[in-house]
């Protein structure tokens, strides 16, 4: 049994739960992005805007930041986790293809036709390998 590419994109564009997924119709909000936000956010917890305050109260004051900067980034690992189960295969395949390239998906929107066109077609090529090779396999399976 082989997998119609174009078939589950048609579905996968066209579903009404896929509207936060990674898709042709949202070029951003995937998980890439998610990620690209949580490698640049600035660090907030090196910052000393408690001039004129004792040692102790600074202490305090950073050990506070510290939890809250540590919860957040306990928040975020799980967003990113949420995401990623949300993900479809094909959209894994894709994500971490793009992320062995070192792109986003915006990165690919904001490309040339040609290029954007060029590292489509390697997607594809990978999505066919990966995802075709399970669907040839369980044919094997069902026939044998």
């Amino acid at each position: 049994m082989k997998i119609d590419l174009d078939q589950v994109k048609a579905y996968r564009v066209l579903h009404p739960d896929t509207s936060m997924r990674v898709n042709k119709t949202t070029p951003s909000g995937g998980f890439g992005d998610l990620l690209e936000r949580l490698l640049h956010q600035p660090s907030s917890s090196n910052t000393q805007a408690s001039v004129g305050l004792s040692e102790e109260e600074t202490e305090s004051k950073t050990s506070t930041e510290t939890e809250v900067t540590a919860e957040q980034q306990r928040e975020a690992v799980r967003n990113q986790l949420l995401a990623m189960l949300d993900m479809t295969p094909a959209e894994r395949i894709r994500f971490a293809y793009l992320q062995s390239k070192g792109l986003t998906e915006e990165d690919l929107a904001n490309m040339s036709p040609e290029e954007r066109e060029k590292i489509e077609q390697e997607i594809q090529d990978e999505l066919e390998n990966k995802l075709g090779g399970v669907a040839d396999s369980e044919d094997e399976n069902t026939t044998g």
